[in-house]
C-alpha cells in the first residue's frame, strides 16, 4: 500500500469538488474519519471504508446520491491540536500520556477534527480526536 501522504491530498480534494452536491446540507464539521483500527490511515474502498473525507451532519441525515453516512458513537474523545507533520509524534504523546494514566485506555481509530478556515496543511492547526474510556 502506498504511504498515505500520496492518496489523501487526493481524497480530499476529491471531496472539496464535490461538496457542493451537499450544500443544501448543514455543515456541523469537517472530519476526516477511520473505521478500521487495524490498519492506520488505510484508504476508503471495498465493501468497507476505512478513511472518509467527511463533512458533519445532523443525527438522522440520510445517504444522499453516492455519498455515505456514518454514525460515530458517543464517547469521550481527547481532542489534541497539531499539524500534519506533528501527526506521528502527537500520536506518540498520546499513547505516553495514556499510559501514565492508567484509568484511560485509548479505545477505537484516531479522527481527524478540521475548524472552520482550515487550509494550509502546513501552518493550520486541526484536532486529532483518540476515543477513551475508563478502564
Amino acid at each position: 500500500m502506498s504511504s498515505c501522504s500520496d492518496w489523501i491530498p487526493t481524497l480530499w480534494t476529491e471531496f472539496i469538488h464535490r461538496q457542493f452536491e451537499i450544500q443544501h446540507l448543514p455543515r456541523l464539521g469537517q472530519w476526516g474519519l477511520m473505521s478500521d483500527t487495524a490498519i492506520f490511515l488505510a484508504p476508503w474502498g471495498g465493501p468497507r471504508g476505512r478513511y472518509l473525507a467527511s463533512r458533519q451532519v445532523p443525527s438522522g441525515t440520510p445517504p444522499f446520491q453516492d455519498w455515505k453516512v456514518w454514525t460515530i458513537p458517543a464517547l469521550t474523545w481527547l481532542r489534541i491540536p497539531c499539524r500534519t507533520d506533528q501527526v506521528q509524534a502527537t500520536l506518540a504523546l498520546a499513547r505516553e500520556k495514556l499510559r501514565n494514566h492508567p484509568e484511560w485506555r485509548w479505545e477505537g481509530s484516531v479522527h481527524e477534527s478540521y475548524p472552520e478556515g482550515y487550509r494550509n496543511p502546513s501552518t493550520d492547526q486541526f484536532h486529532l480526536m483518540i476515543a477513551v474510556l475508563p478502564r
